[in-house]
């Protein structure tokens, strides 16, 4: 038994021993080398990795150090490369030896240095790479059997750690068998770089740790429970990235690249087990790298578990916003059975840069003008799927809106019993920011103006909608009520407008202010169908637009058991009448009735005429169709009125008829002489068809470059189409109101894929826009499988403008078309004779002329046999074409084709060009004249181009206005910044008078940069663009123009000086200078600065006010005009005068507004100095046929003319009223010798009004009381008759035919005869009366003898025809001649009157060069014996000092029977007068006089002498002739607000004082 002991201690002691033996060797460096090496072979072997240690150092008692771990693999994916698993440099542990004793681990140092890690693909959910600089825990507390770990200090620095997840891991289903608890009362991570990517590196997140600190975490991994008490992170950032998203803009949140630093985090009391979560953030801040959005303050508590979310107290703080929230959430409150509640209230404000940040996607015009103010928002809500109540949500932005809005929802999940309630009020102030979010081109045109404010109820009620709401706007209001139920299909709505002003919102389109209601009862949307009905009514009752009034209009629709009526009943202005449609839609086919009852049609308030025109018609349309292939429709519009205030044209009837099968279609219109036929083979889907193919089949054989005709007419729809219109017809007057006029037009077209395209087109007599064309012929035919074509245009010598003929003649080939030109002038020579060819190429097309022997301007040329010019599909111009003529007048175009850096270089010369030679075969093109010598040169490249000129043109005359020699040279070459460089010179003489110098940048809406120079520009050169030479310049312009800014409004300004610089007008006598002044131009308005016109004397016409043409297409003019004594005219006769002599007015007035809607208001005074001669030559009293200005174009074959009238002024309102001062001299002149005239003196009140409706119209009463009329007849010679004081002319409207009052006499002594050889003289008065209107004057003859009491009771037992027959009888011969009473009729009666007409004819022609007014009378008579006496009585008048003073003598000789006692009664000289005006009114006069012919009752033939003065005065009442006080000028002041009034109403009073 003691051995067995023995033995047992001896093993136990050995085993000891050895187990310390083995212990103590474990210390021993080689021993633990050895040891480890071992290890790291076996494991190598059985890891397939490499596994070394470099060495490993045991220290009494379980201190451990390790050096040189290293874990190498082999590359899966690449065998010769190898990947290392682990890496560290050194691992120490330090384990305390006796608590291992109690179960218990003590570490108090376990810590890596310089460790590299890479899972590779040892962890298959992810990849964790990375290195740790140091890893350092401290557990004084491991108890392996609790299972709890105590962590009593843990560090990690200088660590950059890489976790890549994996997308193909199977989801973990093993339970959880980890009871192991952890406590780490201290975690610290500073210098740390950690980066996760999640499954295909979809998204990145990388956190840099710069300093974080976390107290009593604690982790029970079988609860799954995990809590920090507390944790602070400071010097951190956060970067969140998708790779493959693209960035956005700076300054833009971008929630795909977020970038957080200077991130700061505390938090408290984190607490997650299971489904619960709690958190209370105390302090975070950060800034967004990116965006630069900063939070300053983030803050609040989140409670979350199973059942419900609690977030008291939110709180959001950045530099310019604020926000505070609190939700509480019953996670079951969307649930659809017993949900909970959400509770949430809100309450921010956000600055306009914050707000930016989110809305990046937005315009950038958008985000520029959000206004600088917080957006606020605050509200509440309370409730769930079933029951939700929002209140006091209210939206506000500063300057911008104020909304609010509170309600509830209901059963949000069953729409058969949902519910709603929503009540809004807004009001907008300025939301022109929101345009920016429309359409560029919809911007342009709509505007969102201030003070919108909308209110209304939104409601919802099961399958019953519901809305009541009402807008306002500028003092007008909309409102829209209505209801739909969803489960019947019915409707209820109405709109009320009232004042609406559409005008804010669509500005620029002539809206005004609208008013009108719609109201509309429905069921069903499909109208098809018979159980759909609608009730529908809609009013304008105030409506205007572009113009157009629509008013009063009212339309009514019932659509009822699939039958539809519809009316339109218009009381506009515009529109007057009734349109009704009755429609049975429910069956096929459909049948539909239009009937229209239309009285009147505006149609010149509608813009469709330039004039006043209106119309009316009525119609009827029956249409019935399948809505597939067969249409038939039959109308008429009868009844056809078009009227002009003037005239009624009651066209024709118009029948239209179109009918369409499956097979043909068929059109027919009938009006008058127009007829319009079309058959078709096919319906009209068919031939629809049929043309878009042949339009596809065109377009491919150009892509092509071959014309394949029998292929291309294969295409043609099987068509005719025949026209025959005369001139009177409905279609023509149309033509004709635009300004097109012929006699008559056909046309017969067959096109066919049989037999091509056939048919001609003629027009006769066509004139428009003033040209005249007699003949157009225009003819196409196939024939051989090509499509010829020939036209011809013709004016034969009737025409008035020009005789011509021009001839075409082509034909398709198959590489493009042959056309030959030839024109021939008057006298049929060929002026031009070109044959050209277009031919398609595979890289362009080339045009050739086929002929090399061209005329031009009946100048034979000679070509280059190889003449082509190629256009090139790559753009490129390459050109060979030279023109020579015996003369060596010279045209060439060509091209430098070796010059391969450019695209284009070509030159245009022409030497020697006879331009008068050219543009005299060429109708209706500008009269030039002149040799042109010069070029053309084109440079461009793919990025520039410059053009280059120099041109002269030697003797120009233009229009017959010679220029001198006129010459320019310019450059334009555009930029590579996309502007375009122009420098060019005008030289006139050889001499430079203008200049150009600038740029135009096309970016954008195109801006101009230019300067334009004048050095001593010739005004002359304007005169030849004055139409008819009306007017024309003098003078010289120097001055420097700025021109800057957009293309659509450029602003110019600079400085113009006139230098004896006129304005004149030969055929009206009128000459005007321009003071030699500045003329400013700022801001592009001419400027008016009292600026001075003169005419002949040194009164000027001020000017004062401003020209605006800053907007092209709305120029504003603002002047005011003053002129006093101004002498308008001081002509002197030329052969192209229609007036002259001298003119005085005083003037003042204004015109102001758009240019073509001014408004003229002034005065004009005719001052008594006026002495003015007018060659009348469109009159009846017109003796002369002076007919060459009447502008007439003939029918040509019809003596009718029609004649063709100048464009009317448009767009002038003015109102003038006239003075005309009673010492104004006008003489008429009615011939071309002046023989023929009438003299007139007098004065009145009229009023000149021009609008473009009314046109120019006048009124007043022109009062003559003085004067005479010389005039002659082919029976009756020239004579000269005195008008009587008290003749007027009365203007009633048009000017041209005034009412007139004239009797014009002269006294006539002629023997009567008593008995047989016995005779008396007898002293008549005979003449003329004029007593209607001057287009039908209604001339009559009269004679009295106021003297001899016998022969004036036998007058007035006459007519007035037979009294007409007497003086005119008297007027010719000089004799008395009752009942055809001719014995005393003798030759030397008939020589008296000849001679009498032939001496004032030549006495006139020879006087009236020295201003002296010469009549001639000679009067023969028979005494009581038979005896001849013969009277010749002679005066002659002369106005002298601008008609102040006028002097009269009269004489008389005589000849035959008592000339003895002749001679001792009279004197050579019996009348003589002298008369002197005193003033400038022509109100006082001194007169001297000697009449040595004056008869007295009582004492027979006496003289008599006197000196008179004459007071005439125009008085409003008759008291008014004791008033002395001067009259006062009516001239006022020069300012804005002038008015004038004239009165016609006057009283004359005449003083003569003897």
């Amino acid at each position: 038994m003691k051995k067995v002991l023995k033995g047992i201690v001896i093993t136990i002691l050995g085993v000891a021993l050895l187990f310390v033996f083995l212990t103590v060797l474990l210390y021993f460096p080689p021993v633990q080398n050895f040891i480890v090496h071992q290890v790291a072979s076996y494991s190598s072997r059985k890891t397939g990795m490499d596994i070394s240690v470099h060495r490993v150092n045991l220290a009494f008692p379980l201190d451990l150090g390790v050096d040189g771990v290293k874990v190498i693999q082999q590359n899966d994916s690449i065998p010769q490369q190898k990947d290392t698993v682990a890496d560290i440099d050194r691992a120490t542990v330090h384990v305390q030896l006796m608590p291992l004793f109690h179960g218990r681990i003590m570490v108090d140092e376990l810590s890596f240095h310089k460790m590299k890690v890479n899972t590779t693909n040892f962890i298959h959910k992810a990849r964790i790479q990375g290195n740790i600089g140091k890893l350092l825990l401290c557990s004084h507390g491991i108890d392996l059997s609790m299972k709890h770990i105590n962590v009593n200090h843990c560090e990690i620095s200088d660590a950059n750690i890489d976790v890549a997840l994996s997308d193909t891991v199977p989801p973990d289903t093993t339970p959880n068998t980890n009871f192991w608890k952890i406590n780490i009362h201290r975690l610290h991570v500073h210098h740390t770089l950690f980066t996760l990517h999640l499954p295909g590196d979809s998204m990145r997140v990388t956190s840099a740790l710069g300093d974080l600190t976390a107290r009593e975490g604690y982790l029970d991994l079988y609860r799954s429970l995990y809590s920090i008490e507390s944790l602070n992170w400071r010097k951190g950032s956060l970067r969140m990235d998708r790779p493959f998203e693209v960035y956005a803009r700076r300054n833009r949140l971008d929630f795909n690249h977020l970038f957080l630093n200077n991130m700061a985090l505390d938090v408290q009391h984190f607490r997650y087990v299971s489904d619960s979560l709690n958190i209370q953030i105390l302090k975070a801040q950060f800034r967004e790298q990116r965006s630069g959005l900063v939070v300053n303050s983030f803050r609040g508590s989140l409670a979350l578990d199973s059942l419900k979310l609690r977030i008291p107290d939110f709180y959001l703080q950045t530099p310019e916003s604020e926000l505070q929230a609190r939700v509480n959430l019953d996670l079951n409150a969307f649930d659809d059975y017993h949900p909970g509640i959400l509770d949430a209230s809100i309450h921010g404000s956000f600055g306009k840069q914050d707000l930016m940040r989110f809305m990046g996607n937005m315009p950038v015009s958008f985000r520029q003008s959000w206004p600088n103010y917080p957006l606020n928002i605050e509200g509440s809500f309370r409730g769930n799927k079933r029951y939700a109540l929002f209140s006091g949500l209210t939206i506000i932005l500063p300057t911008a809106f104020h909304l609010q809005a509170n309600g509830y929802l209901a059963s949000l999940t069953n729409q058969k019993h949902l519910r709603a309630r929503v009540r809004l009020n807004a009001h907008a102030y300025h939301l022109h920011f929101l345009k920016a979010l429309l359409d560029p081109s919809i911007a342009q045109k709509v505007n969102i103006p201030d003070g919108i404010g909308i209110q209304g109820l939104f409601t919802v009620d099961g399958k019953q909608i519901g809305g009541d709401f009402q807008a306002s706007q500028g003092g007008g209001s909309l409102r829209a009520k209505g209801t739909v139920d969803v489960s019947r299909k019915t409707y209820h709505a109405s709109l009320i407008a009232r004042n609406l002003p559409l005008q804010h919102f669509i500005p620029y389109q002539g809206l005004h202010p609208f008013s009108g209601d719609i109201i509309a009862t429905g069921q069903g949307t499909d109208i098809y169908s018979s159980h759909t009905s609608l009730k529908a009514r809609a009013r304008l009752l105030k409506c205007t637009f572009g113009g157009y009034d629509f008013s009063r209009i009212i339309v009514h629709t019932v659509l009822l058991g699939g039958r539809i009526h519809a009316s339109v009943d218009s009381h506009n202005p515009l529109l007057m009448g009734k349109v009704d449609l009755s429609a049975r839609i429910d069956i096929k086919p459909i049948e539909a009735f239009v009937n229209a009852d239309l009285s009147k049609i505006d149609l010149y308030h509608l813009k469709i005429t330039d004039t006043p025109m209106t119309a009316g018609f009525k119609g009827v349309v029956n249409l019935i169709t399948d809505q597939r292939d067969y249409i038939m429709t039959k109308g008429l519009v009868s009844n056809l009125v078009f009227s002009n205030g003037k005239k009624t044209y009651r066209p024709e009837n118009i029948n239209l008829d179109l009918l369409s099968h499956r097979d043909s279609t068929h059109a027919f219109v009938d009006c008058g002489n127009f007829r319009l036929k079309m058959d078709g083979r096919g319906g009209y889907k068919q031939l629809l068809s049929q043309a878009r193919h042949l339009k596809e089949e065109t377009l491919k054989q150009f892509e092509a470059r071959h014309i394949d005709q029998k292929n291309l007419y294969q295409r043609f729809p099987s068509v005719h189409v025949y026209m025959t219109s005369g001139n009177d017809n409905f279609v023509y007057h149309i033509l004709e109101h635009y300004g097109y006029h012929f006699k008559n037009a056909e046309m017969d077209l067959t096109s066919s894929p049989v037999k091509g395209l056939n048919g001609y087109i003629h027009l006769d007599s066509l004139v428009f826009n003033k040209v005249c064309l007699d003949t157009i012929q225009a003819l196409v035919n196939t024939e051989n499988d090509v499509i010829k074509y020939n036209v011809k245009v013709a004016n034969n010598k009737d025409n008035p403008q020009y005789t011509f003929k021009a001839l075409a003649s082509g034909n398709l080939t198959e590489q493009g078309s042959e056309i030959r030109v030839k024109l021939y002038d008057e006298q049929n020579r060929l002026g031009i004779d070109v044959g050209l060819a277009a031919l398609m190429e595979s890289h362009g097309i080339r045009v050739r002329l086929t002929d090399t022997h061209p005329i031009l301007g009946y100048k034979q040329f000679t070509a280059n046999d190889d003449n082509s010019v190629f256009l090139g599909d790559n753009r490129r111009i390459s050109a060979n074409m030279i023109l020579k003529s015996s003369d060596g007048t010279g045209i060439m175009l060509s091209s430098n084709d070796n010059n391969q850096d450019v695209l284009q270089d070509l030159t245009f010369s022409m030497n020697h060009l006879k331009l008068e030679r050219l543009f005299q075969i060429l109708p209706y093109t500008p009269d030039i004249s002149g040799v042109m010598n010069g070029d053309f040169h084109v440079i461009q490249t793919k990025d520039q181009l410059s053009v280059s000129s120099d041109i002269d043109v030697k003797d120009m005359i233009y229009d017959k206005c010679p220029m001198g020699d006129v010459g320019t040279e310019f450059v334009y070459v555009p930029k590579e910044d996309g502007s375009h460089k122009v420098n060019g010179i005008l030289l006139k003489d050889g001499q430079q008078v203008a200049t150009i110098d600038g740029s135009y940048h096309s970016q954008g809406a195109g801006y101009l940069d230019a300067k334009l120079g004048l050095e001593k520009t010739p005004l002359q050169l304007l005169n030849g663009f004055v139409p008819e030479q009306l007017f024309g310049f003098k003078g010289y312009g120097e001055g420097t123009l700025t021109v800057k800014g957009p293309l659509s409004k450029p602003i110019v300004d600079g400085e113009v000086y006139l230098d004896s610089s006129y304005i004149y007008s030969e055929p009206y006598g009128v000459s005007m200078r321009f003071a030699n002044d500045p003329v400013r131009i700022v801001g592009s308005h001419l400027l008016f600065e009292n600026f001075e016109m003169f005419a002949y004397n040194n009164s000027p016409l001020d000017i004062a006010g401003n020209f605006d043409f800053s907007n092209i297409n709305r120029m504003m003019l603002d002047i005011r005009m003053r002129a006093h004594n101004f002498e308008l005219i001081n002509a002197k006769e030329n052969p192209r005068s229609t007036s002259y002599g001298k003119a005085f007015v005083d003037f003042f007035g204004s015109m102001k507004g758009p240019v073509d809607n001014l408004k003229m208001r002034g005065m004009v005074n005719v001052l008594g100095a006026t002495d003015m001669t007018y060659v009348l030559k469109e009159s009846e009293l017109t003796t002369d046929n002076d007919l060459n200005e009447l502008v007439k174009f003939a029918d040509f074959k019809d003596s009718a003319a029609t004649v063709i009238n100048r464009p009317k002024i448009q767009g002038l309102d003015m109102t003038l009223g006239i003075k005309v001062d009673e010492a104004a001299h006008i003489l008429c002149s009615l011939n071309a010798t002046h023989s023929n005239y009438i003299d007139l003196e007098g004065g009145g009140d009229l009023t000149m009004t021009y609008n473009p409706i009314d046109r120019l119209r006048l009124r007043g009463k022109y009062t003559l009381n003085n004067g005479e009329m010389k005039y002659s007849l082919p029976v009756i010679p020239l004579k000269t008759f005195t008008i009587q004081n008290g003749s007027f002319i009365q203007f009633t409207g048009d000017p041209m035919d005034p009412k007139l009052n004239i009797t014009a006499t002269e006294p006539v002594t002629v023997s009567v005869s008593e008995g047989k050889d016995i005779g008396r003289s007898v002293d008549f008065v005979c003449g003329v009366q004029l007593s209607q209107t001057l287009r039908k004057m209604g001339m009559q003859f009269i004679i009295n003898a106021p003297s001899d009491i016998t022969i004036q009771d036998e007058l007035n037992t006459m007519s007035i025809e037979e009294r007409g027959k007497i003086a005119v009888t008297m007027l010719a011969t000089g004799m008395y001649m009752n009942n055809g009473n001719t014995s005393k009729f003798t030759m030397n009666s008939a020589l008296s009157s000849f001679l009498n007409s032939e001496i004032n004819m030549i006495a006139g022609n020879t006087t009236r060069s020295l201003g002296l007014n010469l009549g001639m009378t000679v009067n023969s008579s028979t005494n009581s014996v038979g005896e001849l006496h013969t009277d010749y009585n002679f005066k002659f008048a002369k106005r002298l000092w601008n008609n102040r003073f006028s002097f009269i003598v009269g004489g008389q000789l005589s000849s035959g029977a008592d000339i003895e006692q002749s001679r001792r009664n009279d004197s050579f000289f019996n009348n003589v007068e002298l008369q002197y005006r005193l003033n400038q009114n022509a109100s006082q006069y001194l007169r001297a006089y000697y009449n040595n012919n004056y008869y007295d009752w009582l004492e027979g033939q006496i003289g008599e002498y006197g000196v008179g003065f004459t007071w005439r005065r125009k008085l409003q009442h008759f008291k008014d002739i004791f008033n002395f006080k001067s009259d006062k000028s009516m001239i006022g002041p020069l300012g804005r607000n002038t008015r004038s009034r004239v009165k016609t109403s006057t009283k004359d009073s005449t003083v003569n004082v003897k």
